[in-house]
């Protein structure tokens, strides 16, 4: 009888544990990034690396920092069955790691959607004025 309510009270305590976990909110970079690359997406769960565009100028990588930074998660999943990327982004980082993402970018005036590629039911809302940047960055 010990055993039990001492089970159930180890279980009641990690599901509480669990639940109080903070959710990640926003986008971080993982370090400084030295390079962008991207491309046209081909869809869910990889990394298109026929990329069409580098960015490797300081004023490219901050501008593009700064829409991941603002960048704000999603309250609902992504719908990945009708929302298809448009782009693939490949992050390098000073230390040598990388990090993928898939962009839908929405039209002047409209907000995008950034997600970690890997985790695509978890989307991080762009801004209409962020958005605007990253039409510049990618000159459409």
């Amino acid at each position: 009888m010990k055993k039990i309510l001492l089970s159930l009270l180890f279980i009641t305590c990690c599901f509480a544990l669990i639940a109080c976990q903070t959710q990640v909110k926003e986008m971080k970079p993982k370090d400084n990034i030295t390079d962008i690359s991207i491309s046209i997406s081909n869809g869910y769960g990889g990394l298109n690396e026929d990329y069409i565009l580098l960015m490797d100028q300081e004023n490219s990588i901050s501008g593009f920092e700064n829409v991941l930074q603002n960048a704000k998660k999603r309250s609902r999943d992504m719908d990945v069955a009708n929302e298809k990327p448009d782009y693939d982004l490949l992050i390098r980082y000073d230390n040598g790691e990388t990090q993928g993402l898939h962009l839908l970018l929405g039209n002047t005036g409209e907000e995008s959607v950034i997600m970690y590629i890997g985790h695509e039911r978890q989307g991080y809302i762009v801004s209409p004025n962020e958005t605007k940047e990253i039409r510049k960055l990618l000159d459409v």
